[in-house]
């Protein structure tokens, strides 16, 4: 199996526990990663709202520690960095040298409120000037601007004014499960025009409106109105292992070959390799 992943939690909830990537506890951990035959892992540094200024860079800077030291990187297996929530440049863009210096590949604009940039899915700020020069900036880096998390009126403004293809690394489909955090149907489009991608996300709460009765096989009906949107070289996976809650049918990593037969099945061998792999792949070699 080759596995692109747009988004884990798992480095921040290293650092939080004060563990390492090798937890066995942890939902991604590197000795279950080993036995994948090529795995790509884009792992998020998480900005919580309550974090801002120097704390958020003092927040990120841990992470980055961890990540330093346990962070799988051979030919087969690699992880990449991402920063959830742009509250870490402490509002200001001189500090986006923090994130290019550091080889970070996206940046998620905002979490679940309002940030310096804008506003998330759970509050009604729109973008801001600052936020409209981050863009700019991550742009001109080759930085995705990953576009989950951001609620519907920073999302029009972001696909307003971008230049360059933006990512939504953990986002299903709104019309499947009604949550603000999903993307609609004209959402799912427009990243489509861009060229950019949307990684299937695993939380409870996005597969199924009732979380209770969500199931891994819930991802079936996602990826088919993205397919059925013209999703087909647009769509990956973006798990949120070790941030998001689980279907109670799924463990972590060791299924993603459950996954894929699933996938297989009800969709092609071919189509699956380009979720699994290949579309995430190629966007990040074409960023």
């Amino acid at each position: 199996m080759r596995l692109f992943d747009l988004h884990c939690d798992t480095v921040f909830r290293a650092n939080d526990e004060n563990s390492t990537l090798s937890d066995p506890s942890f939902e991604i951990n590197i000795e279950k990663a080993r036995g994948i035959e090529q795995y790509d892992q884009l792992c998020a540094l998480w900005i919580p709202d309550e974090y801002r200024g120097e704390d958020a860079v003092r927040l990120f800077q841990d992470c980055l520690k961890v990540y330093r030291r346990d962070r799988l990187f051979t030919d087969t297996h690699r992880m990449h960095l991402s920063v959830e929530g742009g509250a870490v440049l402490a509002g200001s863009i001189e500090n986006l040298p923090l994130l290019t210096k550091n080889h970070v590949r996206a940046l998620t604009l905002t979490w679940n409120g309002e940030n310096e940039l804008g506003g998330g899915a759970y509050s009604e700020a729109s973008l801001s000037d600052f936020g409209r020069e981050v863009v700019y900036g991550l742009e001109d880096a080759h930085i995705a601007v990953d576009v989950s998390h951001l609620n519907d009126l920073t999302f029009r403004d972001v696909m307003r004014i971008a230049k360059r293809p933006v990512i939504a690394t953990h986002s299903n489909a709104r019309a499947v499960a009604d949550s603000p955090r999903n993307l609609t149907d004209d959402q799912i489009k427009e990243i489509i025009s861009t060229g950019g991608v949307i990684g299937l996300t695993y939380h409870n709460a996005f597969l199924n409106t009732d979380e209770d009765k969500a199931s891994i096989g819930d991802l079936l009906f996602h990826a088919d109105r993205f397919l059925n949107l013209g999703g087909e070289d647009h769509l990956c996976l973006g798990s949120d292992f070790d941030g998001g809650v689980l279907p109670r049918d799924f463990r972590g990593l060791e299924d993603m070959y459950k996954v894929e037969e699933m996938f297989q099945k009800a969709f092609s061998p071919e189509i699956t390799e380009k979720i699994f792999y290949k579309n995430a792949d190629k966007f990040f070699r074409n960023l």
